[in-house]
Formats: structure tokens, C-alpha cells, sequence
């Protein structure tokens, strides 16, 4: 129970530091047993104590005094997290044959990487073949944040999860409280009334959970997907075909992220198409008409349309000449073994 605790993770505010909970472990562990056999499997109800958290703003990209450039992280008792990974382990047994394979973020044995190679040689192939691939970026808007409670618990029913098993998944994300933490200062508390804790343990697979029954509703169509990050492409034969399933599909999936109270971001979505060499194509989103763009940046990678990465590579090796240079200039006032650190 102690050994999946991170030493370098923090805790709340005050709370008990990881390191004293792991080293009186054999004190603990009788204790927090009598606490989960009686208080969550007994009267089906998840400690409100182990609900409140401290939110650290913790920055993102682009202009530092933007508000909207800052992930909100939530800092949870490490006690809850001992108790989310017993829900955790358990929940992703039972639901592994159901989620779609697509879905590549929080899960053993997927990646950015899987997303990407799956994408990539299927377009290689109809490129090969003198076809056609289109794909469409979505940008949903805090993803996390607008999950609908009621809801998930409605679609882990559809799952066959048991009545007492909900009641303890829906007392974990209810009655939530939170206040933002910066330095030693506070903001007043606030009601969590919708979404999961980023930060949590079990807030990724629940997530995923909510965003399934997606992959299902979409007809004859690949999905490049991790986490937030929802890519729809087609590979045809014909130019009209390819782009008119994408166009398709990307309808049915605006109105399931409507359905279930998620935002896209139409004017933030990209269109590439690979293999044709006509006038700029386009697509509809919504009411946003799409334009194709000659580059985007999927999953932390830059992809040009002829599937080519030149653009990435220039920007990884400028990168690390220029922290080669940087250890350069210091390395006579660094001993080895701190250059070999840096270097690492």
C-alpha cells in the first residue's frame, strides 16, 4: 500500500509528509485498513477529511501573466491517495476490456509515442498506395474541469459497476473543497461541483472512462488521442472522400462533447491534409470553417504535411546546442560530476 507513494510528491498544506507516513508504516497500515474496511466499504463513503486540497497554479507556456497559461494542480492528503490507488488498481481490472484503443493517455503501456506511430504509418500507407490522410486537431477547453459527476456515474452504471461501488466513486467526487495555495497565502475554500482533481490518482482513469464511449460514436475513423488531446484522421483513396468522412465525423463528435458538457475550441482547431497538391483545402466545424494548415504541432511534435519533421528536429538540436553551450561556458567552475549531472 506504502510502496506506489512518491517521497518527491508534496501533500496538502500541514499535512503528514510522505516519508513520516512510509517510515512508521507498520504503525499506519493497521489503522488506515480499519479506516477503508469500515468508513468506505462499510458505510460507502470516501473521508471528507481526504477531499480538501490545496490548488497550485503551475505554469504552462507563452506569457507567464496570463491567467489561462497556468495548469491548476491539485495538492491532495497523501492518505487519499493510498485510498485512490486501491480504487484505481481495482477499477482498471474490471474496465480494461472496455476502454477503446485509442485511447493512449494514463494507461499501462500506451504513450504519446502510441498515438503517434499509429497515426503516422497509417498514413505512410495510403500515401504509398496514392491516397489521401486528413486529420483534425481538437482543442477541448479544460477538459478535466467540466466533467459532469452525475453523469460519469451514470456511464460506470452502463459499465455494470455495482450500486455500492458508485455510491463510493460519487462520495469521492463529492462535497470537494479547495483553495489556491501561493507561497504561505490562501484563497478562501470553494466547492469542486464538477470535474476530477488534476493531481489525483484516480481523476486520469476516471477521465478516460468519461471519454470512451467517444471512440464508439465515431464511424470509420482513426482517432490519435491522448488525454485532452482528441485527434480525428481519415486515410482514402480520394481526396472528397477523406475529406468528407473527417468532416463527418468531426460533427459527430461536437455534438457528443455538447452532450456531455465539454467545450471545443473551434477557432483553435487545425486541419492537415497529406498527399494532395491542389488549392488550400478547408472543412467545417460547427460554424468555424477550418482551414488546412502547413504544419501543426501534435502531441508535443511538429508535423509538416508531407509527413516530413524537419522543422521538429531543427528545433530539438537548436535547443540542445544551446544548453551544450551553456555547459560549455560553466564547465570550469563545475566539478565532473555536477557537468555529468547537468549533461544527463
Amino acid at each position: 500500500m506504502f510502496d506506489n507513494l512518491d517521497s518527491s510528491k508534496s501533500g496538502t498544506f500541514g499535512g503528514i509528509p510522505t516519508n513520516c507516513l512510509k517510515g512508521v508504516s507498520d504503525i499506519s497500515a493497521e489503522f488506515l485498513n480499519s479506516v477503508w474496511n469500515n468508513e468506505v466499504l462499510k458505510d460507502l463513503k470516501f473521508a471528507s477529511g481526504l477531499k480538501l486540497a490545496d490548488i497550485v497554479p503551475v505554469y504552462k507556456k507563452e506569457d507567464s501573466t496570463l491567467v489561462k497559461n497556468y495548469r491548476p494542480v491539485s495538492l491532495l492528503p497523501i492518505i487519499s491517495k493510498i485510498f485512490e490507488r486501491i480504487m484505481l488498481n481495482q477499477i482498471t481490472v474490471y474496465m480494461d476490456e472496455y476502454l477503446s484503443h485509442h485511447l493512449c493517455g494514463y494507461r499501462k503501456g500506451f504513450s504519446t509515442q502510441t498515438a503517434l506511430t499509429s497515426l503516422i504509418e497509417k498514413w505512410k500507407q495510403i500515401l504509398d498506395s496514392k491516397g489521401y490522410g486528413a486529420a483534425i486537431l481538437m482543442d477541448l477547453s479544460k477538459a478535466f474541469d467540466t466533467i459532469n459527476h452525475e453523469l460519469l456515474i451514470a456511464k460506470l452504471h452502463a459499465y455494470g459497476f455495482t450500486k455500492e461501488t458508485l455510491m463510493i466513486i460519487f462520495s469521492y467526487l463529492s462535497d470537494r473543497w479547495q483553495h489556491v495555495k501561493i507561497d504561505s497565502s490562501f484563497s478562501s475554500w470553494s466547492e469542486l461541483i464538477q470535474g476530477v482533481p488534476q493531481g489525483s490518482v484516480l481523476g486520469p482513469l476516471l477521465f478516460n472512462i468519461y471519454l470512451n464511449d467517444l471512440f464508439f460514436a465515431l464511424k470509420n475513423i482513426d482517432v490519435c488521442n491522448f488525454a485532452d488531446d482528441t485527434t480525428p484522421f481519415v486515410c482514402d483513396l480520394e481526396l472528397n472522400a477523406t475529406l468528407n468522412k473527417l468532416e463527418e465525423n468531426s460533427a459527430i463528435a461536437l455534438t457528443w462533447f455538447e452532450i456531455n458538457y465539454m467545450k471545443l475550441n473551434s477557432d483553435k482547431c487545425h486541419l492537415l491534409v497529406s498527399g494532395h497538391y491542389h488549392e488550400e483545402m478547408f472543412v467545417n466545424i460547427g460554424k468555424e470553417l477550418i482551414w488546412e494548415s502547413n504544419t501543426v504541432k501534435l502531441l508535443g511534435v511538429t508535423i509538416d504535411k508531407e509527413l516530413k519533421f524537419d522543422n521538429y528536429i531543427s528545433q530539438v538540436c537548436s535547443k540542445a546546442n544551446k544548453k551544450l553551450n551553456a555547459l560549455s561556458r560553466m564547465q570550469s567552475f563545475l566539478s565532473v560530476q555536477k557537468r555529468e549531472i547537468i549533461f544527463k
